[in-house]
């Protein structure tokens, strides 16, 4: 069904969300690709297919648009973040270059360095959380649409 919703013979809007397995990833989803990728967007493949913030990817929908990832894209970022663990991700991490970076959600001015563990604590559970959907969705032979409402 992907390739037909990013071929365009099925609209997004028509579809019943709730039919479908999901994933609420709250509002980590920028702050995880940028944990990833060291971008806002558009991060590399395979890990900037974990949280799909990119052009190429498009599709009309909402507010925000969706974004679409094939199968073994899925399969893909299963792989490479199968082999990260709390203390890679950890290394990654540098809170004060994401508050710079104004990373949803977070604002300059209304965070503080005594937010940064809290945060990644935050940014950590929906990972894991993903990591489980892309098992899940993979296992299956499935791609997915991500998007933001």
């Amino acid at each position: 069904m992907v390739q037909q919703i990013a071929a365009g013979d099925i609209a997004l809007n028509n579809l019943k969300v709730d039919d479908y397995p999901g994933l609420d990833i709250d509002r980590s989803w920028e702050a995880i690709h940028f944990l990833l990728c060291g971008a806002i967007s558009d991060g590399e493949p395979p890990l900037g297919y974990v949280v799909p913030l990119t052009s190429d990817w498009g599709i009309d929908f909402g507010s925000f648009g969706a974004f679409f990832l094939r199968a073994q894209q899925v399969t893909e970022a299963l792989q490479a973040i199968s082999k990260l663990d709390e203390a890679q991700l950890r290394l990654w991490y540098d809170f004060p270059t994401m508050v710079q970076n104004e990373v949803y959600p977070l604002e300059p001015g209304a965070v503080s360095d005594e937010d940064g563990e809290e945060f990644f604590a935050f940014i950590l559970q929906h990972f894991n959380e993903i990591r489980r959907f892309y098992s899940e969705t993979s296992a299956a032979g499935k791609g997915l649409i991500f998007y933001i409402f």
